[in-house]
């Protein structure tokens, strides 16, 4: 296993790495600063960049092939490798800024769809309901059925993220078979609604679609239950590398002040319990980062990788969330501050670990994996004494 990076992963790494810095940390506390001298009551008002500042951060990121790291180059996408997209989210999640380079499966460059929605023309948004929390096709809800004109849809309250997408990747069962297929639905479809809409956090809204005996032509099928699993594989990569980001932002926050800090005549960065506090989130950052690498890494070679991609989501959310905990800590009183990130990267962690992969859930997957495969194992050990004592006689 070798993970030295080429010398285009290396450059898009250092690409990222600039952007972020130039473009987002530079603004990041403008953006966090506080208008009013106390907060109004109610729920807190929506986070979101200005338009005008959202546009030129994407002209920007096209321009230095950051843009839709996963849609290929020929549908408006950057076309980049697991690995090198690890490195640019990665980079990204160093901010609390809202901004990123969005998430658009492959599967969708065979859209004609799909440059408008690599230039932000249409937005696209995942209705997978609870199939994110197992990747299992049990979780599926939605059918269909075949017809000579194409596919007829019928769902009903799938929970969907960001309700407002003008398009929905929806997988949906076959009724007259197990057979498991991806289409895309345009919202302007009549027979498509949305309900329920509410604010999940000051970032992101959720509701229910619905679906009722929706016609799609042959060219609205994008693939079948392997190109599921890849969507479900790469948003948890991508959760995982943002989770890096945070990690990595919260540690070297925390040092920093705990080293300028000083109370009652000592540094921070000299009191055993910050120290330990500090180590036992950079063993856990390690651990996250080989993770991921390597999952991103088996993607790359061809090899099995989903259960691979769970664990690293699993282990790195947890990560961030115990890194925005500490950070906190550190902190003290700026720690809730709002005019700081870490109280945002606190709520966003805390989302990232139930979404594509609640942590029971995984546990008890990979368990069954682990059982199974031991099964196997033990299977095939009791076959081959079975031989050995034959031939003994």
């Amino acid at each position: 296993m070798d993970f030295r990076l080429t010398e285009e992963e290396r450059l898009i790494k250092e690409a990222a790495a600039r952007f972020v810095n130039r473009e987002l940390l530079s603004v990041e506390g403008s953006f966090l600063k506080q208008k009013e001298p106390f907060l109004p009551p109610g729920d807190p008002a929506r986070r979101d960049l200005d338009p005008q500042i959202r546009n030129n951060l994407a002209g920007k990121a096209r321009h230095a092939g950051l843009w839709a790291p996963e849609l290929p180059e020929s549908a408006g996408g950057s076309g980049l490798n697991h690995l090198a997209r690890v490195l640019v989210y990665r980079e990204f999640g160093r901010t609390v800024l809202p901004f990123e380079p969005p998430a658009i499966p492959a599967v969708v460059a065979k859209s004609q769809s799909a440059k408008r929605i690599a230039a932000g023309e249409l937005s696209l948004s995942l209705a997978f309901h609870e199939l994110h929390n197992t990747g299992k096709a049990d979780e599926i809800t939605a059918s269909y059925r075949s017809s000579p004109e194409g596919f007829s849809l019928c769902c009903s309250g799938l929970d969907v993220f960001n309700p407002a997408a003008d398009l929905f990747l929806l997988p949906a069962k076959e009724e007259s078979s197990s057979r498991i297929s991806l289409f895309l639905l345009d919202k302007s479809d009549p027979a498509l609604s949305i309900l329920d809409e509410v604010d999940l956090n000051t970032d992101q809204r959720v509701g229910a679609l619905a679906v009722n005996e929706s016609t799609l032509p042959p060219d609205g099928l994008m693939g079948d239950e392997e190109e599921i699993q890849k969507i479900i594989a790469g948003e948890q990569l991508r959760i995982a590398a943002r989770s890096l980001g945070i990690g990595s932002r919260c540690i070297e926050a925390s040092l920093e002040h705990a080293r300028n800090r000083v109370t009652f005549g000592r540094p921070l960065a000299s009191r055993q319990a910050v120290q330990w506090m500090l180590a036992d989130l950079a063993v856990s950052m390690r651990l996250a980062t080989w993770l991921t690498l390597e999952a991103a890494w088996r993607a790359d070679q061809g090899w099995p990788y989903f259960e691979a991609a769970a664990l690293a989501k699993k282990k790195a959310a947890r990560m961030a969330f115990e890194a925005a905990d500490v950070a906190i800590q550190v902190h003290g009183g700026y720690g809730v501050c709002k005019e700081m990130p870490f109280e945002g990267f606190y709520r966003d962690s805390r989302l990232m670990r139930l979404l594509y992969g609640r942590e029971v859930k995984i546990d008890r997957r990979i368990g069954e994996e682990f059982l199974r495969a031991g099964s196997k194992e033990q299977g095939a050990r009791n076959r081959r004494s079975e031989q050995g004592a034959r031939g003994r006689e």
